[in-house]
């Protein structure tokens, strides 16, 4: 009996630690909670840098969540909201960034790699099929002055 004891208070102390992430927000529509939902997965957290605001709970990102639930109750608009924390964030803290002079190599860089990797993937085919020319030329010599 002892030990069902100790492991209920040890169930119930795990529970408080997942008690802080449930959050109860009030919207006057299920459009407003579902822009919501959406910001707050597409709004990266400082603190975390992996992670959604949404999916965060650092005390920062509970912090960005009441101010994008307040604004979407105020009306403004999700681009609003967007500039908003990119204002005060940088381009850093959506995941997806605008293209602009900061970000020109985050969003060229994969294509311009891509293109390097083809051009050196061509000149290695082509200077295997000479080398394999090259090898067979000097197998021919070699069987002639072997007769």
């Amino acid at each position: 009996m002892r030990h069902f004891i100790r492991f209920m208070l040890l169930f119930c102390l795990i529970q408080l630690s997942y008690a802080e992430s449930i959050e109860a927000k009030v919207f006057s529509n299920n459009s407003q909670e579902s822009r919501y939902r959406s910001l707050i997965d597409e709004i990266r957290c400082p603190v975390c840098q992996g992670q959604s605001i949404g999916g965060s709970n650092a005390a920062l990102a509970k912090d960005l969540r009441e101010q994008v639930r307040t604004m979407i109750i105020k009306d403004s608009s999700d681009d609003d909201i967007r500039k908003f924390m990119t204002d005060r964030y940088g381009d850093f803290v959506v995941f997806k960034p605008p293209v602009n002079q900061s970000t020109y190599l985050l969003w060229f860089a994969p294509f311009a790699f891509l293109v390097l990797g083809l051009i050196f993937f061509i000149r290695s085919l082509k200077s295997k099929k000479k080398t394999t020319e090259q090898q067979s030329i000097d197998t021919s010599k070699a069987k002639d002055l072997l007769k």
